[in-house]
């Protein structure tokens, strides 16, 4: 609620989701990386902003820093003056939870992600591939062409938004320009991704009204989406399908069931796109990569 607070006083049309992550997927994540503890892992519990430039981003995280809050800051992480190898960039605060009134999760360690739209653009196709090509492509696993790729998209946006590139990627734009068109048309990149969108469509007006928790299931081998929307007394409900559905399509290639909280069913498709399989923003910025000159004056190289 801070997080919604802060980000809709300064932009009134930006995204805030929270995504509520099962033991399951815990556990997933602690066999990934045999050396973290449960202590330890900063996304247990976590929320996103996603505002229109870098600079609201900034302009949120300041405000952060400026709050009041009781949380302790223990840990920030600049992924657009630094931005991963793998091409994401963001910005995530880790915070320590403190409260008076219920000491429950107190010590627990809360991820805050502030993001622009072009870097959920971005961040959005990649889990979009990786779901179609049933590959961990958001981890940095699968094929190396695909990696390769969207490190090479990352610099591409990041330019775009006058910021540092990618490590290991060409900073001089037309350069780089050449070898994404290239290899998004090796790998057929906007037909793969353009193809599963087609099929993906839902009705938020037709949800029920109120709706604060929605459950969102993902059948690519059927092509096939489904939501379903909760209200806030709901959730115990919610939870319980969302067991339900996801012991349904174990071991079933590509699929997935999400339960996150929204204040509107209407934002779904802004907040959560790699589950709509909706990579329209991420494709239009490649297509305009193919087709105009390369005319981004002023960017910064990236770091080594």
């Amino acid at each position: 609620m801070g997080l919604l607070r802060r980000t809709r006083s300064r932009e009134s049309q930006a995204i805030v989701s929270q995504r509520l992550k099962r033991a399951p997927a815990t556990i997933a994540k602690l066999r990934r990386f045999p050396g973290m503890k449960l202590s330890r892992m900063q996304d247990i519990a976590g929320c996103r902003a996603i505002v229109g430039s870098p600079v609201a981003v900034r302009e949120l995280w300041s405000a952060h820093h400026r709050s009041k809050m009781k949380h302790k800051l223990i840990r920030e992480v600049d992924y657009i003056q630094w931005p991963k190898s793998s091409g994401y960039r963001g910005i995530h605060l880790v915070y320590r939870y403190r409260s008076d009134r219920n000491e429950t999760y107190n010590g627990l360690q809360v991820e805050i992600q502030l993001r622009s739209k072009l870097q959920h653009a971005w961040a959005t196709a990649v889990e979009t591939a990786g779901a179609i090509k049933d590959q961990a492509l958001k981890s940095s696993e699968g094929n190396a062409g695909w990696l390769r790729f969207f490190a090479l998209a990352g610099s591409w946006l990041a330019i775009k938004e006058r910021s540092p590139v990618v490590p290991e990627t060409p900073s001089d734009p037309v350069t780089l320009r050449d070898s994404l068109v290239r290899l998004a048309t090796d790998l057929n990149v906007v037909g793969t991704l353009d193809d599963y969108r087609t099929f993906i469509s839902y009705a938020p007006e037709r949800l029920p009204s109120h709706c604060h928790y929605f459950l969102l299931e993902r059948r690519p081998d059927e092509r096939s989406m489904t939501v379903s929307g909760f209200r806030k007394s709901r959730l115990a409900g919610a939870a319980k399908l969302y067991e339900e559905r996801e012991e349904e399509i174990r071991g079933i290639d590509g699929a997935e069931v999400v339960l996150v909280a929204m204040d509107s069913g209407a934002n779904l498709r802004a907040a959560y796109p790699n589950y709509l399989f909706d990579t329209d923003l991420f494709i239009k910025e490649l297509d305009l990569a193919t087709r105009r000159q390369v005319h981004l004056p002023g960017h910064p190289l990236h770091r080594r």
